[in-house]
């Protein structure tokens, strides 16, 4: 168990130094090698460790259901214009009547029998477009503002649901959190932009999402910045406390400061990625001279996560 109370997320603190909490690891927690050391780490082998990143936690807490609901609402909103089986079936039975009153010479109300005889189709069975069409030609005023109404709101559910659908799928895995013991730094990407740090310049923050690390980073206004890189060593997407952090940050730092040896039991690890994604986040061009320009100016970092809220 470690340091603090869990603190709830509207109560964001300051970034600090990763490597403060080198001290307090060394001397509290004892960590055990691992055929798999879990807590979101991906591989690790005798230069490398790398940590995949929650996206696909919240992708499935947050975004696959976001998605599904507004598919159901919007099939919900279209079997709510549509005809049930009484509308039909009372439908059929005035179109019956009414051709029994139009051979026994009896008046009926004509437009009303045109509503439902187009409402049931040539088939008898009925649809949601054959309903709309009765309503369009033959129903009364409200009935057509209802229909209407029902239909803008399918529509747009509709455009809504395809645009989360298509980000859903063109949304890539991104990529991992890579701790190179070697060059004792810390470098990821994220869409195009390349983020990297010496790993003693490496700013946290913990937070009810889990473990927030700082790289400088490519920016597109003020050239490089921090940024944040969320670590969830439980998988939970919310509500994640301190003491849920503690085994991962003690395996990063008996990975950086003694070797694979202190986190896995074999030669390499890896674990599979994912199969539900169609894109991978591919790592930007000119990548290794990027990261050594990021690494000319990441002593800023300590200085300006000391200096702003991250």
């Amino acid at each position: 168990m470690r340091r603090g109370k869990f603190k709830p997320f509207w109560k964001l603190e300051h970034a600090r130094p990763f490597t403060e909490l080198r001290t307090w690891f060394s001397e509290k927690v004892t960590l055990d090698a691992y055929q798999d050391p879990l807590n979101s780490i991906m591989y690790v082998d005798d230069h490398v460790l790398s940590v995949g990143t929650p996206y696909n936690n919240f992708r499935l807490a947050f975004f696959i259901p976001w998605v599904v609901s507004f598919w159901v609402l919007f099939f919900y909103v279209v079997n709510d214009i549509g005809p049930n089986q009484g509308m039909i079936n009372s439908a059929n039975y005035m179109i019956e009547l009414n051709n029994k009153n139009k051979l026994n010479g009896i008046e009926y109300d004509t437009k009303r029998d045109l509503y439902y005889k187009a409402m049931v189709g040539d088939d008898g069975k009925g649809s949601t477009l054959d309903l709309i069409r009765a309503v369009a030609l033959y129903g009364t005023e409200n009935y057509r503002s209802s229909i209407y109404s029902k239909i803008t709101i399918a529509s747009v559910l509709f455009l809504v649901a395809i645009i989360s659908t298509l980000a859903l799928l063109r949304f890539p895995r991104m990529a991992n959190i890579y701790f190179d013991r070697r060059r004792r730094i810390v470098y990821t990407w994220r869409l195009g932009k390349v983020a990297a740090c010496d790993f003693d310049n490496l700013g946290f923050r913990e937070t009810a999402h889990g473990l927030n690390l700082l790289l400088m980073s490519e920016n597109k206004k003020r050239q490089y910045w921090p940024a944040n890189f969320t670590v969830q060593p439980t998988g939970r997407p919310h509500l994640n406390t301190e003491n849920d952090n503690t085994e991962f940050i003690a395996q990063v730092f008996a990975f950086m400061d003694k070797g694979k040896k202190a986190v896995i039991t074999g030669e390499r690890f890896e674990r599979a990625y994912p199969k539900s994604y169609l894109f991978v986040d591919k790592k930007p061009d000119n990548f290794e001279h990027r990261v050594e320009e990021i690494l000319k100016r990441d002593s800023e970092l300590p200085e300006l996560y000391a200096k702003h809220l991250f």
